[in-house]
């Protein structure tokens, strides 16, 4: 896929249609407090085989473990802590994802797939607090209709440094980009969804990115391994 750089600038109109997407591990058994065992501090519970083994990625066991104070409030001012729907990307179809993708996304990049990539699209500060494992941190403001406006060379850039685009004077080529797995502070959190807006824009292959609603939200909730 390629799209001419100068016309960047205007938001284009794109005639789309979306595959349903459905996932399915057999293998996959979250813990079930009511009927599994007891489990000892610190064993890895519920995660797809092979991915504590190779991403470092468990769930807490401890059974009195509580949610991070940092996301345990069930109200915020909205704007800007708006909740999100499910698709905020219309007319474009983004595929929106669960942990158990970004899980398998974050075994396959620890096992040296370099066709994906994980986005923690939070500003530094927040990034700063944890992570989910082997994602990187591109904060928003890099990425967002403002930085388009500002300096739209510079969001080429960075697609191209760490996206996989090439930029063939001008003609920006997609055909060897990254499938993108990108999230925020959660379902509440504008700041992966504006990051997605603006690949859009730029005409970035919507089948190369999912949006992972429940960012770090859900991913604090399940007690998931943070770097």
């Amino acid at each position: 896929m390629k799209t001419k750089l100068f016309a960047l600038a205007i938001a284009s109109t794109f005639a789309l249609s979306a595959q349903a997407a459905t996932f399915h591990d057999s293998s996959f058994n979250w813990n079930n407090a009511s009927s599994a065992p007891a489990v000892k501090k610190g064993k890895p519970v519920g995660i797809v085989k092979g991915v504590l083994e190779i991403a470092g990625i468990s769930r807490n066991a401890d059974n009195g473990n509580t949610v991070d104070p940092a996301f345990a409030k069930t109200s915020r001012p909205c704007p800007p802590f708006c909740i999100q729907p499910t698709e905020p990307f219309a007319p474009a179809a983004v595929e929106t994802v669960t942990e158990l993708d970004v899980i398998h996304a974050a075994r396959d990049i620890a096992g040296g797939d370099a066709s994906q990539l994980i986005i923690d699209a939070r500003t530094k500060g927040w990034a700063k607090k944890g992570m989910i494992p082997h994602a990187v941190n591109v904060p928003f403001t890099k990425l967002n209709s403002k930085a388009l406006a500002k300096d739209p060379m510079a969001v080429v850039e960075l697609m191209v440094e760490q996206f996989g685009v090439k930029d063939l004077d001008g003609v920006l080529d997609y055909d060897g980009a990254k499938t993108l797995y990108l999230y925020c502070n959660g379902s509440w959190c504008g700041q992966s969804p504006a990051a997605i807006r603006a690949l859009l824009t730029m005409g970035y292959p919507q089948s190369k990115i999912k949006y992972y609603r429940g960012g770090m939200n859900d991913w604090k909730l399940l007690g998931l391994t943070v770097k």
